[in-house]
């Protein structure tokens, strides 16, 4: 049996024209839409109260005050002296010297690996600008590794402190022992055997 004949399309008019096909689009790679995604972000305007957010970090220190703050009781603050021994007149100032640049920056050092952890403990809890916390610990990190980079400098300052008056003291103890405030020379002790 023969199948029927369908019309055919009349063929287009030779004026009209062709409908051409849209011109081939190149795909983006996901770093273009990467950034254009954060374009969009960053132009958003945000209207609602849920949406907007403001972060406050605040740390306080509790600088100046009394001029003894911080010393013990009975115990003469520094503020109004400076730095003792800084006169380098003698080797016990100089000891004093040393002494108070270890003290110093020891407290120093603790303060800031201090303060380096309560900054990445802050950090890491903030958004990004497109409300994901992904990568929140990463930023928290790279922002806190300075005050960590601060705290080991003070670390640095106290060891050095520390190594000046014996530094010192080696290298002038012949010069000190003819003053008479060298350290006193000791007498080697006798070998201890059973008998």
């Amino acid at each position: 049996m023969a199948t029927p004949l369908r019309p055919r399309r009349p063929a287009p008019a030779a004026d009209a024209a062709a409908p051409e096909k849209p011109p081939r689009v190149r795909r983006s790679s996901p770093k273009e839409r990467d950034r254009k995604r954060r374009e969009k972000v960053s132009k958003t305007v945000y209207r609602t109260k849920e949406k907007n957010r403001e972060y406050h970090v605040h740390i306080a220190k509790n600088v100046g005050g009394a001029a003894g703050a911080g010393t013990p009781a009975g115990a003469p603050g520094n503020a109004e002296k400076g730095t003792p021994g800084a006169g380098f007149m003698s080797n016990e100032d100089i000891r004093a010297f040393s002494e108070h640049l270890r003290k110093q920056a020891r407290n120093r050092a603790v303060e800031r690996a201090m303060d380096a952890e309560q900054l990445q403990a802050v950090l890491r809890h903030i958004p990004s600008s497109d409300g994901s916390m992904a990568g929140a610990r990463m930023r928290a990190r790279r922002v806190a590794r300075h005050v960590k980079a601060i705290a080991s400098a003070e670390k640095l300052i106290a060891k050095q402190s520390a190594a000046l008056y014996a530094a010192f003291e080696r290298e002038f103890e012949s010069d000190l022992r003819k003053v008479g405030k060298a350290r006193p020379t000791q007498t080697p002790r006798a070998p201890f055997e059973w008998h």
